[in-house]
């Protein structure tokens, strides 16, 4: 699939995960080539670029979603996908922060928890990790 909302959802999400994430993706399309093309074209090519939030927020808004559903290892993911647009490390915190009271502490432990080994990992994976 190669339509204009896959190929801008593709840089979108490239732009926020780096070479690692690549690898994620190749993973996926040799599983279901349709899943991995529907989020390209939907998720990234269609709700991402949106004009009304800025990638920034997006990101936030996504990690807050995964630590809400306990899902730590996607909220390490856009923690990465924030960080690559611009966010720091104390936004990142205060969003998992904000969310505590309504998801519950451990939801909340395990995100902040997958955020601490994206920003002790940064600098040692950053080639993988930055954007392409």
């Amino acid at each position: 699939m190669t339509n204009e909302k896959w190929k801008k959802g593709k840089k979108i999400r490239d732009e926020a995960f780096g070479k690692e994430g690549l690898e994620r993706w190749d993973d996926l399309y040799k599983i279901c080539p349709t899943h991995a093309d529907a989020i390209h074209e939907y998720c990234f090519g269609t709700i991402w670029d949106r004009p009304n939030l800025d990638l920034k927020t997006r990101e936030m808004i996504v990690m807050a979603a995964a630590a809400a559903l306990d899902l730590p290892h996607e909220v390490g993911l856009h923690v990465r996908g924030a960080l690559n647009r611009g966010a720091n490390k104390e936004e990142l915190i205060e969003v998992i922060l904000q969310c505590s009271p309504y998801i519950g502490f451990p939801k909340t432990n395990h995100a902040l928890k997958a955020a601490q080994e994206i920003f002790d990992n940064w600098e040692a994976k950053k080639d993988d990790w930055n954007p392409l």
